[in-house]
């Protein structure tokens, strides 16, 4: 029995709500808002990418893009779907089929909406996210100053042309320095800068996805900025007299 001053059986009633609890579930719904916001601006092949550039998988790279191929019709379709049929039954749904509802929505919307925003230039398109992979990977795998060291042993005379113009030369992987060889690059050309400085540019990709690979040169060599236009090359800092370049 309950007496006045709330004892019951003899013992206090716990009337008060736990703060712990209510605490909990605003962590729980922030964590969630949260991975939704990443699910819909990086999608689920941004994180697959990054890691295929931490390998410097092509293979990784074509998995992406079949995936992405084969779920993004039907999430397509589905996408325009739902987000007419949600606000129209939600009030009749059970608890249940609501969460199952936005689970749908953020998978669908995760697959269409960070594809079509990634065309528009807003946010990192999945091959920049695969170049930012591809920079742990040469920062763990390349020799710079090996690679350096192994210009130094060029004669850049071989380099210039009739009346100062500047050659290029491609090396075959037989006459490539350990140092490069062993990060299998696709291409490897030696010329001279605009200083009149040896420089080798590594280059991996292709037509169809882009292509990236690292260029070293001289250590006080400066890296020259970024081409802004549509198809111009992107650059990144790597080390002294060397950096990360991509482009279509």
């Amino acid at each position: 029995m309950m007496s006045g001053d709330g004892i019951v059986n003899g013992k206090e009633g716990n009337t008060t709500p736990k703060p712990h609890k209510g605490l909990r579930q605003v962590i729980v719904v922030v964590l969630l808002a949260i991975l939704a916001a990443l699910w819909l601006i990086w999608g689920p092949l941004g994180p697959v990418l990054y890691v295929g550039g931490l390998f410097n998988s092509m293979g990784v790279w074509f998995f992406a893009s079949s995936v992405l191929l084969l779920l993004m019709l039907p999430a397509m379709v589905l996408l325009p779907v739902l987000a007419v049929y949600t606000p129209l039954t939600w009030r009749r749904q059970t608890t249940c089929a609501k969460r199952s509802l936005v689970l749908w929505m953020v998978a669908t919307g995760g697959l269409v909406v960070p594809t079509v925003v990634g065309f528009t230039g807003l946010t990192a398109s999945p091959f920049d996210l695969y170049v930012r992979g591809f920079a742990r990977y040469v920062k763990v795998h390349a020799d710079i100053v090996a690679i350096q060291n192994w210009l130094d042993t060029l004669n850049r005379n071989e380099y210039t042309g009739p009346y100062g113009s500047m050659a290029e030369k491609c090396f075959a992987v037989a006459e490539q320095p350990p140092c490069i060889a062993s990060l299998n690059p696709k291409r490897v050309t030696v010329r001279l800068d605009d200083t009149k400085d040896l420089t080798v540019k590594l280059l991996w990709g292709g037509g169809l996805i882009g292509h990236w690979g690292i260029v070293v040169g001289r250590k006080d060599m400066p890296i020259p900025p970024s081409d802004t236009s549509k198809f111009g090359e992107q650059r990144f800092p790597l080390a002294a007299g060397a950096y990360i370049w991509s482009g279509e």
